[in-house]
């Protein structure tokens, strides 16, 4: 399985081996939902949904047969079904079979096309805001890469110390969550000599938690040797102000995720990273928004459908916001750079939206998808919703 990326996008886009058949649903990763296949039912309704179509269609029984197995395959395989995220988008053409895993939900749907419907994951094409994640428990530190969408672990090449266990072996401080350290020794003596020895204790081990960060700096260090993306850290709160201090990656966050690291898994670090790090996912679009603000007027932008189909053929468009429900029936001749737009979707018609963002991502274009694209000059006057900033 590969992931969802522009890559993935545009060898989709270029399938042309009809029929294409898209198939989208929301899945959950634990719950009844799962325990009562509650997923495998709705995918298999979509595949009844397909096939019913397909015969419609005037397709031979064993063609039918033959294009939908690998889809029948999928529903009897139940380890498949116990292992799902939040969405499951799945193709099939005469020529190519491909599925994936979403961390975002989608909405069902199933469609039979001369092209795969890839509206559902164009969201995967924005530019990525990168970051990454320093995981430090007693058992050792582990680095991951992410982004709003997905995590995985970085091959730290032997560059992290092995665990701290012999380190902090006579201190009590991972089971403890968020408190003080306790000398098990001290414990066992008086409440006088627990007191006295108490503070040269602490400082005694906050020196060797020092020493085992700096380490742990320093594989950082040659790890991100190149990098100025954010380095959220995550561990418990009392690890905090000493790895700071110790610290030397200039883009280490202010603020960390606290919390017993060893207790909770990757997707829910993951999960609390993106919480703390808020806007800096829409910091660029942000940007491209204001971009296109200050060009009104020059004619470096459009909100008309036609006009952006030209340009996007021709590699003009730099970025294009597209409202996330918009939608234009029609027909576009890219030798002869004409559109025909259809009040209502017709035979053979596609989706000029869709057609707008590929051509742009082809070209080397950025697209972001958006709730509400008002927020542009002049775009509430079309109602399409759709907008390009040119480069030229």
């Amino acid at each position: 399985m590969e992931a969802i990326d522009k890559q993935t996008i545009l060898k989709l886009a270029n399938q042309n081996a009809k029929p294409c058949i898209s198939v989208y649903i929301p899945t959950h990763r634990k719950g009844d939902e799962v325990n009562e296949g509650y997923d495998r039912i709705l995918f298999k309704n979509q595949v009844q949904k397909v096939r019913t179509q397909l015969q419609s269609s005037n397709m031979r029984s064993n063609e039918v047969d033959e294009l939908l197995n690998p889809l029948e395959g999928l529903l009897n395989d139940k380890e498949f079904w116990k292992n799902q995220t939040e969405g499951l988008a799945v193709f099939r053409s005469p020529e190519l079979f491909e599925y994936f895993q979403s961390p975002i939900p989608f909405n069902e749907l199933c469609e039979i096309n001369s092209q795969f419907r890839l509206r559902p994951l164009f969201s995967f094409t924005q530019s990525s805001s990168e970051y990454y994640i320093l995981n430090i428990t007693q058992k050792g530190a582990s680095l991951f890469q992410a982004d709003q969408y997905f995590i995985h672990p970085v091959d730290t090449q032997d560059l992290f110390p092995a665990s701290m266990d012999e380190i902090l072996e006579p201190y009590e401080l991972e089971s403890e969550g968020q408190g003080q350290p306790q000398s098990k020794s001290g414990r066992m003596q008086g409440e006088a000599s627990v007191h006295r020895g108490a503070k040269e204790e602490n400082k005694y081990k906050d020196h060797l938690l020092a020493d085992y960060f700096r380490e742990i700096d320093k594989g950082v260090k040659q790890l991100l040797a190149q990098s100025k993306k954010p380095l959220v850290l995550a561990c418990v709160e009392y690890y905090h102000p000493i790895y700071h201090e110790v610290n030397t990656y200039p883009f280490l966050k202010d603020k960390g995720i606290t919390g017993s690291m060893g207790t909770i898994n990757q997707n829910e670090i993951h999960q609390k990273a993106n919480e703390l790090l808020g806007d800096y996912f829409t910091e660029r679009q942000d940007k491209r928004i204001t971009q296109y603000q200050n060009s009104s007027g020059s004619g470096l932008i459009s909100h008309d459908l036609r006009q952006i189909l030209e340009s996007a053929v021709t590699g003009r468009v730099d970025t294009l916001f597209v409202k996330n429900d918009a939608e234009v029936w029609g027909l576009f001749d890219e030798n002869n750079l004409t559109a025909t737009i259809h009040d209502e979707r017709k035979d053979n018609d596609e989706s000029l939206i869709d057609k707008a963002i590929m051509l742009t991502l082809r070209n080397g274009g950025e697209i972001y998808i958006m709730n509400d694209v008002n927020v542009l000059p002049h775009t509430s006057e079309s109602n399409i919703g759709i907008a390009a900033l040119h480069r030229f």
